[in-house]
């Protein structure tokens, strides 16, 4: 998810809260002896939402020894892919021993709501941590389960590693916990931060993304050189006062270094403002490393973790991969934080990238609603549809040898993606080697948009 894909919606919460073109030769294409092999090794999956997880069983010899499992999807706003990613998350921590379901949203918004999750709903839960774009129904089940778990003797911990700003109930926090201290501190940061945020998306909203207009610049310039000094004294603060902190939330030994890592975390993303889309991307991924890497050596050590994102952040060699930048010329992506971390965990994580073939789905950036027509002969979504499956599931890690079945794999591809700066997925606007970049690829048929949440009372 990038600055701006997510300006309007955190907006809105601010006002609210105060081809080249595709290959059609014969061999792009599946040749009958190809859907064959397609038939013979795709995995049917039998629903999007069943508690029977039988149709699952295929990816207990897959993931036994993985430590890591990431699900990533090619655009955010899809019903099915929250209701898929889902029901593998519930599989995996109820059958395969996984504990921590990660989210590409903020670290310290995800910790803080897991911290006082007795006193929230789910929806609660849902709203304080994680980006607006999954807010739905779809992911809704999620937190209801989360909040059942938590009842038990094996709860599923619920977290975060992006360093972006998520929600206000993150500034809530630390402002209650400083207030704690210090009443006027408190609330001095806490209004600091509503208006830093407001004041960053109020520039950032005005010009295209990643703008490089010298007046976007030195409006943008501001609000960094006018808000990151307070953030630094309030990170001053609190390092001073790490004892009286751990004092105040007793049950957290790591409260102080959660806090700081948010605080430090939201200065680095007002200075993004500043960067292009290949820097402001891959600094962003290496702090989301980072902070990946301290929740599952400090707050979860030896848990098993579940990943929540985009195929972006979350393919194994993204840097390989070519994607169409706004002027439509090829260019390679980004590095990511699934390339650093397959890097370090090699064998021991799983990819598995989502993608689908047809249907409709709404705008990132104004919601408007937008049709996604049928994948074109030639893309990973038509070739892999050609199982004559509505739910496809393949695995790429067991075939280790070329042969003229699976050479599709071994071979750069087309397939749709929403890229670096688009509000809405396009087709064939992403090129690279399906091994390179994914253990496992699951393609649904048809999707819709979210099923938006019903207001409270209603």
């Amino acid at each position: 998810m990038s600055l701006k894909k997510t300006a309007t919606a955190i907006f809105s919460a601010i006002v609210a809260c105060s081809l080249l073109l595709v290959p059609t030769s014969a061999s792009a294409a599946a040749s009958g002896s190809q859907k064959q092999w397609l038939q013979q090794n795709a995995h049917k999956l039998n629903s999007l939402e069943s508690e029977d997880y039988s149709d699952l069983a295929f990816l207990k010899p897959l993931l036994k020894d993985k430590t890591v499992v990431s699900l990533g999807e090619n655009y955010h706003r899809v019903a099915e892919y929250s209701s898929v990613k889902t029901r593998l998350i519930k599989f995996l921590h109820e059958e395969m021993g996984f504990d921590v379901i990660a989210f590409e949203s903020g670290m310290g918004d995800a910790a803080a709501v897991f911290e006082t999750r007795d006193y929230l709903t789910p929806e609660e839960m849902m709203g304080g941590s994680i980006h607006g774009a999954w807010h739905s129904s779809e992911t809704l089940e999620l937190f209801n389960y989360i909040k059942e778990q938590g009842k038990g003797d094996d709860p599923l911990y619920l977290a975060g590693y992006d360093n972006q700003f998520t929600s206000y109930y993150l500034t809530q926090f630390i402002g209650g916990v400083i207030g704690k201290l210090d009443l006027d501190k408190g609330k001095a940061f806490a209004q600091m931060e509503f208006q830093a945020i407001a004041d960053w998306y109020g520039v950032v909203n005005k010009y295209p993304m990643f703008s490089k207009d010298p007046v976007y610049r030195k409006e943008i310039r501001a609000v960094i050189d006018k808000y990151v000094p307070q953030y630094q004294e309030t990170i001053k603060y609190v390092e001073e006062h790490r004892a009286e902190i751990k004092a105040v939330v007793p049950n957290q030994p790591h409260i102080d270094e959660i806090i700081l890592k948010a605080l430090k975390d939201h200065v680095a993303f007002l200075e993004s403002g500043l960067k292009d889309v290949k820097d402001g991307y891959s600094s962003r991924d290496r702090l989301m490393t980072e902070n990946l890497e301290w929740v599952m050596k400090t707050l979860y050590p030896g848990k098993k973790v579940i990943l929540w994102a985009h195929n972006d952040h979350l393919a194994k060699n993204t840097s390989k991969m070519r994607v169409k930048d706004e002027s439509g010329k090829w260019i390679y992506s980004f590095t990511s934080m699934g390339e650093l971390m397959h890097r370090k965990l090699k064998d021991k994580m799983y990819v598995i990238g989502l993608y689908m073939n047809r249907g409709s789905s709404v705008t990132l950036d104004s919601g408007k609603p937008f049709t996604i027509k049928p994948a074109t002969k030639g893309s990973l979504e038509h070739l892999i549809m050609q199982s004559g499956y509505a739910n496809s599931f393949i695995d790429l890690s067991k075939h280790k040898v070329q042969n003229a079945q699976n050479a599709w794999m071994f071979r750069p591809i087309y397939a749709s993606e929403d890229g670096l700066t688009t509000y809405q997925v396009l087709p064939n606007v992403m090129r690279f080697i399906p091994k390179e970049q994914y253990d496992g690829i699951i393609v649904i048929d048809k999707v819709k948009a979210p099923t938006p949440l019903k207001p409270a009372g209603k």
